[in-house]
């Protein structure tokens, strides 16, 4: 029987885990101990507890290795979120959002980075310099994140 049930667990658990891509691991596992709380059916119970488990896992692992993740859909080495739809954008991805993606390299700017940040899923750490369009240069430096760096 455990055999049987193990593939159903998954699958809700990476339901579960799906519908809450968005939030951060400390507003997931509120909203996971949440439904536990009212859940009776037994495999939809293991699977918020599997949900949980893997939230944990995570979030520890976060903390000790990469600790810029903002939402638990950015934890890498996982298949558990390829099925969301790749047009959704995080609402840290909204922040440094690139309308004008066949801008020319030339219309580039050099910013130095004064704080670790995130810039379209990429991460910056302190004191780099980065080559980046004028607009996502604006919003870091009125941010207090970066400087430009006169050529």
């Amino acid at each position: 029987m455990a055999d049987e049930s193990t593939p159903t667990v998954h699958t809700e658990r990476n339901k579960i885990l799906g519908g809450l891509a968005e939030l951060s691991f400390h507003d997931a596992i509120v909203a996971v101990d949440e439904q536990l709380l009212s859940e009776k059916n037994k495999t939809k119970r293991l699977s918020l507890l599997s949900a949980k488990s893997w939230l944990l896992r995570n979030k520890l692992h976060s903390a000790l290795h990469d600790p810029y993740i903002y939402a638990i859909n950015e934890v890498e080495n996982t298949d558990i979120f390829d099925d969301l739809e790749g047009d959704e954008s995080s609402s840290v991805d909204s922040l440094f959002d690139d309308d004008d993606d066949d801008e020319a390299i030339e219309d580039n700017v050099s910013i130095e980075i004064l704080k670790n940040t995130t810039l379209n899923g990429h991460k910056l750490l302190k004191g780099i310099v980065a080559s980046v369009t004028q607009e996502n240069a604006d919003k870091l430096v009125d941010q207090g994140k970066a400087k430009i760096v006169e050529a």
